[in-house]
């Protein structure tokens, strides 16, 4: 009899966030997702190790996630982390950032190449990514350019906590998977099965 090998994920996650103040003139109020982050990382054994960083503009987010240049891949580090979670504004195919749209093109070549370096997944935490044709179809053609093993999001304009907690459940389980790579089909199907705002929110997943 062959043992199967279970294939656990690296405890790490990027970040990568806009400034949430762009529509109100809050200069000493920062909202930010990382310290619900920190609030996993307590919760998992060995702890989650979180790099995060804001960013604003196609220029910092091409520096940060181009292939063999940018600096996440230039980082031993960095190099295998299984989540990349990308927190901004949104609508189908796009993220706003504070300066700027950035649309599926320019994400798609962000993070062409991604999957061939090892298994991980990028997760949009932003609202309507993937609503409609538009973002189908921008799905698709994501996974086909980074071959990453999957993508998440929503098809919805999301309520802050409902999503954050849904994120949270769904990467919680993730990390706590002993092979989550061959279940995560199974893993966001429990999320949604779970937390009733999961599904009201249109929480999504891709498969390449």
């Amino acid at each position: 009899m062959i043992a199967r090998i279970e294939r656990a994920a690296p405890r790490k996650l990027v970040c990568l966030e806009t400034y949430w103040s762009d529509r109100y003139p809050h200069a000493f109020r920062e909202r930010s997702v990382r310290p619900f982050f920190e609030g996993l990382a307590a919760q998992l054994d060995p702890p989650l190790a979180i790099a995060h960083r804001f960013m604003d503009s196609p220029a910092q987010l091409a520096a940060y996630t181009k292939r063999r240049e940018g600096l996440l891949w230039r980082d031993p580090e960095a190099f295998d982390t299984p989540v990349y979670y990308l927190s901004f504004h949104g609508s189908p195919g796009k993220i706003h950032t504070a300066l700027a749209k950035v649309g599926p093109v320019a994400l798609c070549r962000a993070f062409a190449g991604w999957g061939k370096g090892y298994d991980n997944l990028v997760y949009f935490g932003a609202c309507s990514v993937l609503a409609g044709t538009k973002g189908e179809r921008f799905a698709k053609a994501f996974l086909k350019s980074s071959g990453s093993r999957a993508m998440l999001g929503y098809t919805t304009d999301v309520n802050w906590m409902d999503s954050m907690l849904t994120d949270l459940l769904f990467l919680r389980r993730f990390y706590a998977d002993a092979d989550p790579w061959k279940n995560l089909r199974a893993i966001h199907e429990s999320v949604l099965a779970d937390f009733a705002p999961a599904r009201s929110l249109g929480h999504t997943l891709y498969l390449r």
